[in-house]
């Protein structure tokens, strides 16, 4: 079974609605991320670390991880440029 692509977003994110809007159609599922790290659940941590995006999560949001190549694009103009490449 092929695991969905997954959307990392922070709350009140404007890049990460706009991303959302440029996956429509896309098969995916979103993963929202407490805006404090000192908020995230053990689970959270578990799952950042799974897909190595600890890092980046850090200094922005977006990111979209492709789990089957493990490809992330970290950012909106990165995502964009994924959806539109992928068409």
């Amino acid at each position: 079974m092929t695991e969905k692509l997954m959307l990392f977003t922070l709350p009140n994110c404007d890049k990460c609605k706009l991303a959302q809007e440029y996956l429509k159609g896309v098969d995916y599922m979103v993963y929202l991320l407490p805006k404090s790290y000192k908020d995230w659940k053990h689970f959270d941590i578990d799952i950042i670390k799974k897909y190595d995006i600890m890092d980046d999560i850090q200094t922005t949001a977006p990111i979209l991880v492709v789990p089957e190549t493990k490809e992330k694009f970290v950012g909106l103009l990165r995502i964009k440029r994924w959806v539109d490449g992928s068409k």
